[in-house]
């Protein structure tokens, strides 16, 4: 007979962090206490505080873990034999797809208020949530120069200011509980525009004679 897996530490903080990243969803920053984790997943407090030494270490691991988590299948996007735009096109309905879900937004909304006051959250959801979008779309930006089709001086660059042009207005308009909340077609919309004007640019016609 076969024995179940022993836990390893890694598995026990990974359990830790899952299950107080569902509990910061559903309740808030402050609507969640350190022993209401440990009620939770059960274990000792000795065990929780060997990991997490207070509730603004657990939220910042907590943040990390759920952006990795979400942005994982942003990593996984592979261009087609479609048109540049259409590749551009799926590739903003994919980040829509992730960033626009009511957890990301509530996720968004936690962060943004509690980040004045926990030191290194803004950085961790930065560099885990908007800055790995970048990455995926700015190597394909890489891609497409280095294939002649395109010229930016800086692809991440580029890739970061196109990613706010795709998704920015749906985000804004969640975030702040706008009465009118964006459709998917209206997210499609935006998306495609955002491309159009990111591969033609804007021409300022000529004044008449």
């Amino acid at each position: 007979m076969t024995s179940a897996r022993r836990m390893t530490p890694a598995d026990r903080r990974e359990r830790i962090v899952r299950a107080a990243g569902e509990l910061f969803i559903v309740r808030g920053y402050t609507g969640v206490s350190m022993e209401d984790v440990l009620a939770t997943v059960g274990g000792s407090k000795a065990t929780l505080y060997r990991y997490f030494a207070d509730k603004n270490t657990l939220f910042r691991a907590s943040v990390e873990a759920l952006c990795d988590e979400w942005s994982r299948p942003l990593h996984t996007f592979a261009p087609s034999d479609a048109s540049l735009a259409d590749n551009l096109v799926s590739l903003g309905e994919h980040f829509a797809s992730v960033v626009l879900t009511p957890q990301a937004i509530a996720l968004h909304r936690l962060v943004t208020a509690e980040a004045g006051r926990i030191p290194g959250l803004g950085e961790v959801f930065s560099q885990h949530g908007p800055a790995a979008g970048h990455a995926v779309l700015g190597r394909y930006l890489q891609q497409v120069c280095d294939e002649g089709l395109i010229e930016v001086a800086d692809p991440l660059r580029a890739a970061a200011q196109l990613y706010q042009a795709m998704l920015g207005d749906a985000q804004m308009r969640l975030l702040t509980d706008a009465p009118h909340k964006p459709t998917q077609r209206e997210v499609r919309d935006g998306v495609t525009e955002a491309v159009r004007v990111f591969l033609h640019g804007v021409s300022v016609r000529a004044e008449p004679a």
